[in-house]
C-alpha cells in the first residue's frame, strides 16, 4: 500500500479510474476533481478538500475519518459506504459552504454536526441522528429525512427543507416562517393566507 502523509495535491484529475491501495494522512487536496472513479482499499485519515469536485465516486472497502470539505461539489456519493465498519471514526468532520446533490446519508451519526451553509439538495438522510445539528443557511430543497432523529435541530434560516413530522423525531427544533408550514404537507391540509 503506498501512504502519503502531509502533502498537498492541486489541480489533480481522475477520471473513470480504478485506484486502489492508498493510504492518506493529513493531505490537502485543491482544485481537484474526481469524476466516476471506485476507490478500493484506500483511507483518507484527517483530510481536507477545498474546491474540490466528487461525483459519483464509489467505495470499495475505502473509508474516510474526518474528513474536511470546503467549498467543494459532492454529487451522487453514498456516504455510509465510506465509514469503517466496527470503527467509531466518522467520515465527516466539515461540511461548509459546499454542495450536495443525489447524496445518501445512512444509519449515520451526526449529532451536533454544523453543515455551515451548505446546499443538499434531492438527498437522502435515513435512519440518522441528526440532532442538535445546526442547518442554519442551508439550502434543502427535494432532500428527504426517513427515520432521523432531528430534536433540537436549528432550521430557523434554512430553507426549501420538507421534513415529515409523523416519520422523523422533531421535538425541540426550531423553525421560522413561511417555511416552518412545510412540516404540514404530510397532513394533507391546505394553509391560506
Amino acid at each position: 500500500m503506498r501512504y502519503y502523509s502531509d502533502k498537498t495535491f492541486t489541480d489533480l484529475i481522475r477520471e473513470q479510474e480504478r485506484i486502489e491501495n492508498i493510504a492518506f494522512e493529513d493531505c490537502v487536496f485543491e482544485n481537484c476533481k474526481f469524476s466516476e472513479c471506485t476507490l478500493v482499499d484506500c483511507t483518507f485519515a484527517e483530510c481536507t478538500f477545498s474546491h474540490c469536485s466528487m461525483a459519483d465516486v464509489r467505495s470499495i472497502n475505502s473509508h474516510m475519518a474526518f474528513t474536511r470539505f470546503i467549498q467543494c461539489a459532492l454529487v451522487g456519493i453514498d456516504w455510509q459506504n465510506w465509514q469503517s465498519s466496527g470503527s467509531i471514526s466518522f467520515p465527516l468532520q466539515t461540511l461548509e459552504k459546499c454542495f450536495l446533490k443525489y447524496n445518501i446519508f445512512s444509519k449515520m451519526q451526526f449529532r451536533k454536526f454544523d453543515f455551515m451553509q451548505s446546499s443538499i439538495v434531492h438527498s437522502t438522510f435515513s435512519q440518522c441522528r441528526l440532532s442538535e445539528c445546526d442547518f442554519n443557511g442551508c439550502d434543502l430543497k427535494d432532500t428527504e429525512y426517513s427515520d432521523c432523529d432531528l430534536q433540537k435541530s436549528d432550521f430557523r434560516k434554512a430553507s426549501g427543507y420538507n421534513i415529515d413530522p409523523t416519520v422523523n423525531k422533531i421535538r425541540g427544533a426550531k423553525f421560522s416562517y413561511p417555511d416552518a408550514v412545510n412540516l404540514l404537507r404530510a397532513f394533507h391540509i391546505t394553509v391560506e393566507k
